[in-house]
């Protein structure tokens, strides 16, 4: 078991994705605070909002996988697909799903007039605007660029 924790933590095609994705999420939750003009840990956690970690995440994995395994090779090519997926997921379904909650949330609170289902309060933030999808894959690109090049590449 330690042994795979350790292959893991060594494999960049494991480890930069990973520390990409807590370095958005770090940097969405900074950027929320500055709006928000308050402290709120939430904001270290949630989807959707600017930058798109899912967007950051996927592209730096295919990055790396493109880097160590061939920008010609069928996982590359996979990796490419998957991303593009995740991508139009985030900004399509899940933006629709997000104004939907909106919606939903004011009609809540406006017009029905049951307590219970006055308490709902269905979770707002969960896709992305495309300029917070295109800024995550950015931010993917150039943090797997430098964490690649940075840390890995130089153990060798």
């Amino acid at each position: 078991m330690i042994k795979i924790v350790i292959d893991l933590i060594n494999n960049p095609i494991f480890i930069i994705p990973f520390l990409v994705v807590i370095i958005t999420q770090w940097l969405k939750g900074i950027i929320k605070i500055i709006q928000e003009k308050k402290f709120l840990w939430i904001a270290f956690f949630e989807w959707g909002g600017m930058p798109s970690s899912h967007s950051a995440l996927v592209v730096s994995l295919s990055l790396i996988v493109g880097i160590k395994e061939g920008f010609n090779s069928t996982i590359f090519i996979l990796s490419m697909f998957l991303a593009g997926i995740v991508i139009a997921d985030a900004i399509g379904v899940r933006l629709a799903t997000e104004e939907q909650a909106k919606v939903i949330n004011k009609i809540i609170q406006r017009e029905l007039k049951d307590p219970e289902l006055k308490e709902i309060n269905l979770k707002e933030s969960i896709g992305h605007t495309p300029i917070e999808a295109i800024v995550g894959g950015i931010i993917g690109l150039i943090l797997g660029h430098l964490l690649y090049y940075g840390i890995f590449h130089r153990r060798k």
